[in-house]
This record gives C-alpha cells, structure tokens and sequence, in this order.
C-alpha cells in the first residue's frame, strides 16, 4: 500500500525502502516508518464512529472492528483489486480519482445513463505505471459484463544522434505489474539468441528522477521493425485480464461497471442515512440538555436556594427535576455546571447553542426526507475529494487494437525488385542490386538459371504489398511480397511450388503487386489471343489458397498481361509485328472473373500480341493532340512509347504521332522491325522528369540468359514510328531479350560500365 508503482494511489505514506518495480525486497520492518495518506483518512476512515457501518467481533472475540470502510469513492475502482479464493478469482484495474468522480456524477444526475456516456467521462483504467492502452474493444467488452483483456504498452522514444549517427529506443515506462528488470534481461536474452535483431547495446539508466531503459539500435535497423518486435516477443505489451468480481449483499457477483457504480450510490446513501441518523439523535440530546440549562439559568435564584437547602445530590437533583419539571439528565447537567458559566454571557451561548441545535436538526430532517437531497451531498463530498486529491491520468489511451501484432509488422516496408523465371523460380532483391549502366553495354548477370530457363518478369515493389500470380490458365493466386525470401543477385531463388498451389504445368506468367484494393481500381486482362477484359480489383481481395478463377479461356489460350488501371486510363496494345492500337479503357465494361472478354486487335496471319501498357488518364488529357498548322517539326514532348525488340534495339516514338481507335481495330505502324526481329515489349514512359523535361525513369532488360541491364530512358533516343532504333543491350552470347521492366529513379548510384 506504500508502493506508487504498484497502486494508483498509495494509502500508506512510507519512510524507508519499501521495495522497487525491479522486484526488489522491501526493508525489514524495524527499518521503516508509515504513516497514513491524508487521502485515506479522508476517503476511508472519515465518519466511521458515527455509527456509518457495522462492527463485528475481531478474530478472538476481545474487540470490535468494521465490517467495511464508509468509503466516499468506491476503492475497488480507484485502485483496483486482485485476490483469488477457492472457486473465485477477481482482477480489477486502477482507475483515475477525476474520471470516477465525474462519472458517479453523471449517474447521480441521470440514473439511466448508457455505458457510452460514462466512457465519455470515465474512458478507461489509469495504471500507475502509466503506459499506452491501445484500443477500447477489450475496455467496451469489460466494462459491459465485468471480463474483457486490456492491451497496455510501454511507453517509448526514440532519439537520434545525427552526429554519431546512433539511434536508441528509450523506454520511459512499462506495462502495469511488469518487473522492469526482469524485461530488461528477456531482452538481453533474445538479443543473445538471435532472436531479436538490430540491438547492439542495451542499459538501464532510471533513477530516482524516473525510469530511462536505453536500447541503441545498429546503424541498418528501422526502430519501428524493432519495437514490434520488443512488443512482440517482450512483456513491453502485455494484457490486463478484467475479471470484475465483487461481494454484493454478501455474495459474489461478476459486475461490469455501471453496476458497480449503482452498487457503491446505494451503499454510499446508507451509510448518509445512517450518519445523518446519529447526527441528529446526538443533536437532539444536546439540545435536551441546553434547554434544561437554560431553564436553570432563567430561575438561578431558586435553582441555587434548593441546592444549598438539601443534604446531597440526589435529593438535590430529585427537588429540581420536581421544581422545575427537568429530566434526570437536565437536573445531572445543570448540577454540574461551573460557577463561572453563570454570568449572562454564558447563558447567552446556550441559548445560540440551542438554535443552531434546532437549525441542524431541521436540517437533518430535510436530509432524510428526500432522496435527492442525499445524492447531491453525495456529489459535493466527491467534489470535494477531487478538487483536493486529483490529478492527471498516467496511461494514455491510444487508438487501433495492439492486441494482435500481425506479421506485416515486423516487416519494413521497403521497396524491392521481384523477378520471374519462366521455370517458375521467384527470386526478392534489394533495389541496389543492380548499379545504373550505360546504353549499349553488355550489362550483369542477374544469377544463375537453370538448363533451359529465362528470366519472364522483373517488376518492383513494396515488401507490404500483395502480390497477385496470374497464371496461364486463368488462375489467379495471391501471397504477401515479404513471403518470398530475400536473396543476392547470385542466388537461384524461390519455386513457386512452395509458396502456391500449382497444379501440374501451370506457370505464372503475369504478377501484379497491389498496395490497397481500392473501388475505382480495375484489371485489365490480355490473352496471347487476343481477348481483353476488365475486373473489378476488388473481386480479388479475397482469394482462397488454391486460387480462383480470373478469366474464362478459350482452348489453346493462355492468359499473358495483366495490368492496373483506372475507367478514364488508356491501353496501349503491340503485336510482335510492331503494330500499335491504342483504345480508351472506357470502352470495355466491367466484368465478371468467370467470362472471356472481347477481342482486343486484328492481329494478321502469324503475328501475335507481344505487350500490354497502360496510359493514364493524367497523362492522356492532350492526346490525340492535332499538329500545328504550318509546322514542319514532329512533337517530341512526354509522354513517349518505349519499344524495345528482341535483337536489344530500341527507341521512343511521341505518343502524339498515334491517334486513338476502337477496339478489334488493325492500328498503326510502331515500330519497322528487321525481318529476323520481333518486339518484345513496350512501355509508356514520360511519367516524371527531370528539370529540363527529360525522363528519370530507367529501364531494366533481362536476356534469355539471365543477363540484366539497367539503363536511363532518357539515353534511348526519340525516333520516328518507322525508325529502327538504337541498340540498348549488346546480345553476343546472350540470346534475345525475353523481358524488360521499367523502374523509377533510384538515388543517384555510380554508374558502373561493363565490358
């Protein structure tokens, strides 16, 4: 009770060692002195000997003691409760004075009051330790029927040193009925065992100025993966399991919290009664015994005759309560009255004494007639309390239920590049991976391959992103971008196999990472065939682990090109011909998964859709642009299409120089490829630029053999749609190119030229 971390409001005022929140033990009795609080006198013990509450005999019969406090709040909520008994248990928070005050008092002047008006007032515990309480769920549920888990955090900072360039966690408080040492050790441990990563140092610097727990963190740990992890794995978040169990009427009884309440008013107004009972019977003595005074006073002649005239006391106080018509207790009092309370001043005092004793017991009277009368002293001696003993809430309530740290949390939402084999090998590396190169070099192995496979994707990501797999059966899957394990550039990389359910010759051939699966979002679908169609992206927010079904095919099908886009984007289609038609989004209607959509092109005999690119509709507001009457100069503004061929030759051709068509259209000539080339894809680039309007986007491009190449777009010079190219990526020994993805810019990287 003399404990501050222990109790919300220690009644006990203790001078010594008294034990600590790292467990320590207390001293010895003969080396500690205790006195009480004023707040326990005030609260507690106040009223008792007006015969407020019962007494009872003592454990050996030779006293009497209380059978409860006339408490003027109710303690089981101010401090809480713990104890366990046979076939009974209670667990109780602590709770602010300020808060229970006005919430009595919101149900003193509304008994009807809902649950959600006393948590306007009254929101939550406050545990003396402080610490964060994430979520009122587990508060809502416990303090509507009595049990409910309440998920508490330490409560942290973490400070930067940008000179040494160190960053530290510091923890500045901990759970309630957590041993601080104890979590200091667990987490020495789990950075011991490897289990916690990203530490290098851990101290305790409290004091008696309060707590300090410094954690420094290494120089590449994020401090948020790492306090998910300290919540995680330590007791920096722990539950509070509410049991509210209290004795009622001598029995006990699972309360939620406006029963409590209405429990401790009716206890509160008995023992009012009952006070006001004593008060008044006392008052009414007195004034019995002032009014025979002062009866003696008005007749002190005769009153001092008849007492000097008899032989003793008794006939003395026999002859006055016959004379003067007094009781035995008037004759006793007037009889032992002093000399010197005979002058006129003294009887005035016991005149004024018995009009006031007539004013309280009036007073008193009017108390006990009425019921409100009783609630609104009630509320006063509760405003007194708070208006002398309150104070500030220590816990914080914060937002979002803690109580279930998902796995996504622990994991840094960092950018990363995904590739695809066409074997179905996925592999996850970090951006830097690949250094910027010049245009025309051979470029860097992106790992080995197996016998007969190539690289078929290369896209980037965030690690908290979803990823969904379309496969070439018109199967859709979906797993979290951190599932797949991170690896270097050498690496082979993940079987699919493993992380999906794939059916025996089902290959992936499109992946599509998905940040949030928003309303105004759309796939658009495209077949080798030919057939296009547009889905909802929220018809795949829900997808089982054996997948669900994203187009209907036709035999001999396959599902190749899936993109995001928006109603008002464009699509840009390109055969391997070299053939562009580009069609507004809006022109296909939204579908269902289970249909084949529309034909996309007319494709002639032999060629076939090489690449899918989404325009967006911020970038579509000029085109078709008309040209300017009179201008000889072709319009070499962003944004451009970006081809690339099988050979590594490459080019960027204005979007302007296409104009818009319906779809099933021919479309027009791209790109005039050699007779022993082909397209392999093409893009829409111009998206950001830099200050003199050039692209700052880079492109990468993977050979059949894994070779890989990243170059700046803007070194890739802006043709006609009958132009050849310029060569992008020398193919010697590298076969053709069998995929290419277009990135951002990256921070500025050294350019690295190999031979």
């Amino acid at each position: 009770m003399a404990q501050d971390f222990s109790m919300r409001y220690p009644l006990i005022r203790g001078h010594g060692n008294f034990g600590s929140i790292d467990a320590d033990p207390p001293a010895a009795m003969r080396y500690t002195e205790c006195r009480l609080e004023a707040l326990t006198e005030a609260m507690l013990l106040m009223d008792l000997e007006q015969n407020t509450v019962d007494f009872v005999p003592n454990f050996d019969n030779s006293q009497t003691e209380p059978s409860l406090f006339p408490a003027r709040i109710p303690t089981l909520l101010l401090n809480g409760s713990t104890g366990i008994a046979v076939g009974m248990a209670t667990n109780i928070p602590p709770h602010n004075l300020c808060e229970l005050v006005d919430a009595l008092s919101v149900l003193i002047h509304n008994p009807d009051a809902t649950l959600q008006e006393l948590l306007e007032y009254m929101p939550g515990p406050d545990f003396p330790t402080g610490g964060l309480i994430m979520g009122n769920v587990g508060i809502l549920e416990a303090y509507r029927s009595g049990r409910g888990g309440i998920v508490i955090r330490g409560k942290t900072e973490v400070e930067s040193d940008n000179k040494a360039k160190h960053t530290a966690i510091i923890i500045k408080e901990v759970p309630y009925q957590t041993n601080k040492a104890a979590l200091v050790g667990k987490i020495a441990e789990l950075v011991e065992d490897k289990i916690l990563e990203g530490i290098s140092d851990i101290r305790d610097e409290s004091d008696r100025s309060g707590m300090r727990v410094v954690i420094e963190l290494k120089k590449s740990a994020d401090p948020s993966i790492v306090l998910n992890n300290l919540y995680r794995l330590t007791a920096l978040q722990s539950s509070f399991s509410c049991n509210m169990v209290g004795i009622l009427d001598g029995q006990p009884k699972l309360m939620g919290l406006k029963e409590i309440l209405q429990a401790f008013l009716h206890f509160r107004c008995s023992v009012i009664e009952r006070r006001a009972k004593f008060q008044l019977s006392q008052a009414k003595e007195r004034k019995h015994i002032v009014e025979g005074i002062v009866v003696g006073l008005d007749n002190l002649d005769g009153v001092i005759q008849t007492i000097r005239e008899t032989s003793n006391n008794a006939v003395a106080m026999n002859t006055l309560m016959k004379k003067y018509l007094l009781s035995q207790k008037q004759a006793e009092a007037l009889l032992d009255i002093t000399l010197r309370k005979l002058t006129l001043l003294e009887r005035k005092k016991f005149v004024d004494e018995s009009k006031s004793l007539s004013e309280q017991i009036s007073k008193i009277n009017e108390l006990l007639s009425s019921g409100k009368h009783v609630l609104q002293l009630i509320e006063q001696e509760l405003l007194e309390l708070k208006s002398k003993f309150g104070a500030p809430r220590r816990s914080v309530l914060e937002e979002g239920d803690g109580s279930q740290l998902k796995e996504i949390d622990i994991v840094a939402n960092e950018e990363m590049l995904l590739t695809l084999s066409e074997k179905g090998y996925l592999k996850r590396m970090k951006p830097n991976t690949f250094h910027l190169q010049g245009r025309g070099t051979i470029g860097k192995s992106v790992g080995k391959m197996r016998v007969n496979d190539y690289m078929l994707d290369f896209i980037v990501c965030q690690t908290h992103d979803r990823i969904l797999y379309f496969s070439d059966q018109g199967i859709v899957y979906s797993a979290p971008a951190y599932r797949i394990s991170e690896c270097t550039r050498t690496a082979a990389g993940t079987p699919l196999v493993q992380l999906l359910s794939l059916d025996e010759g089902e290959r992936i051939t499109s992946v599509v990472p998905v940040s949030e699966f928003a309303e105004d979002q759309c796939l658009l679908m495209l077949t080798v065939k030919g057939y296009i169609k547009k889905v909802s992206l929220n018809a795949f927010s829900a997808i089982r682990s054996t997948g669900i079904i994203a187009i209907q095919l036709v035999p001999g099908d396959e599902l190749k090109w899936v993109h995001n886009c928006v109603h008002d984007d464009l699509v840009a289609i390109a055969s391997q011909s070299g053939m562009v038609a580009i069609s507004s989004c809006n022109m296909l209607r939204v579908l269902g998964r289970n249909t084949r959509g529309v034909n996309s092109m007319r494709l002639k005999e032999g060629d076939k859709v090489a690449s899918m690119n989404i325009i967006p509709a911020v970038m579509r507001k000029d085109f078709p642009r008309l040209p300017i009457p009179g201008s000889r100069d072709r319009d070499t503004s962003p944004p451009w299409l970006l081809f690339v061929s099988e050979n590594g030759y490459g080019k960027r051709v204005s979007l302007s120089d296409f104009r818009l068509s319906k779809f099933r259209s021919v479309g027009l000539r791209g790109y005039k490829l050699q007779s022993d080339d082909r397209l392999a894809a093409m893009f829409v680039v111009g998206y950001s630029s830099e200050e003199d309007g050039e692209s700052d986007e880079q492109i990468v491009l993977v050979s059949q053999s894994g070779t890989v190449n990243r170059i700046k777009v803007r070194d890739i010079s802006i043709q006609s749609r009958s132009a050849r190219g310029v060569i992008l990526m020398r193919l010697e020994h590298a076969g053709k190119i069998q995929s290419a993805s277009l990135i951002s810019a990256a921070a500025p990287e050294e350019i690295e030229l190999d031979d």
